[in-house]
């Protein structure tokens, strides 16, 4: 470089820091990230918190952790109600809390177009919600990423189970499907019979379904055995910002676990 080249280079640099040397990358913090699941099943009626339990057990983790929010009828029986304030600990990196269909309909309705707050995580929340409670507030559906049915393989329960995924589609046709089936493994009719399913579920209604294995319900000891893949569940960040009823869902679940223990979720955060 000649030497007038060096002292235009050196003017340069005088003048603005942008012609000085590229200055160190300032590490971004990405947005907490929010996934919405249920398990559901036309065939366990009564079995929802059952079911949504172990599936959210399978996938939570200490860095991401898992949140049950149990929905409940005001007007069914012999269904307590679990204080909102004081979330229940469900096993390892597991808490529920619970609310009526009424007060999640306003929860969601009444947000506001500004997010007044920040989550401080990103969490996987599974809605355990009764089927049949759906005619409370249909549009919980859209809340979901992921809607897991738990299928017998036989025409009568493909046929409740196909109801449901058409209900879900239109109401929600970003939602995604995964479906598991009751029984042994080595079932190999009953295998086929699910492809054949699927297949029609493509034709029907363009969904691919997410094939999640089988569990033996019928073996209380075993049941829960290799059979059964959850990897697929588990988050992926492909909405790193949520739709703003997921965020005020999260929100909502946060500022009750803060409340409940606090000491544990600033470790948690930190």
């Amino acid at each position: 470089m000649s030497e007038d080249a060096k002292k235009l280079v050196r003017g340069l640099k005088d003048i603005s820091p942008l012609f000085g040397a590229p200055p160190e990358e300032v590490p971004v913090r990405r947005s907490p990230e929010v996934q919405v699941l249920a398990v559901s099943s036309p065939d366990c009626e009564g079995d929802s918190l059952f079911l949504n339990t172990f599936f959210a057990s399978q996938i939570a983790l200490p860095e991401k952790p898992c949140s049950l929010v149990s929905v409940l009828s005001r007007h069914s029986k012999g269904v307590p109600r679990v204080e909102a304030s004081a979330p229940e600990r469900f096993g390892d990196h597991l808490r529920r809390c619970a609310l009526y269909w009424d007060e999640l309909r306003d929860l969601i309705e009444t947000s506001s177009g500004d997010r007044s707050g920040t989550l401080l995580q990103s969490r996987d929340i599974f809605l355990d919600f009764e089927y049949h409670h759906l005619l409370h507030f249909e549009r919980a559906l859209c809340l979901l990423d992921k809607w897991v049915l738990l299928l017998k393989p036989d025409a009568e329960s493909l046929t409740e189970g196909y109801k449901m995924m058409k209900v879900g589609h239109a109401l929600n046709p970003q939602l995604e499907f995964y479906v598991a089936v009751a029984g042994k493994a080595e079932e190999v009719k009953g295998g086929m019979l699910i492809g054949r399913f699927s297949d029609f579920v493509l034709k029907q209604l363009d969904v691919s379904l997410g094939w999640l294995g089988w569990l033996d319900l019928a073996d209380p000891e075993h049941h829960f055995s290799s059979a059964l893949h959850v990897e697929s569940l588990s988050f992926r960040p492909w909405d790193p910002k949520p739709s703003l009823q997921k965020f005020v869902l999260a929100q909502w679940v946060e500022s009750l676990e803060k409340k409940s223990c606090p000491g544990v979720f600033q470790e948690a955060c930190s």
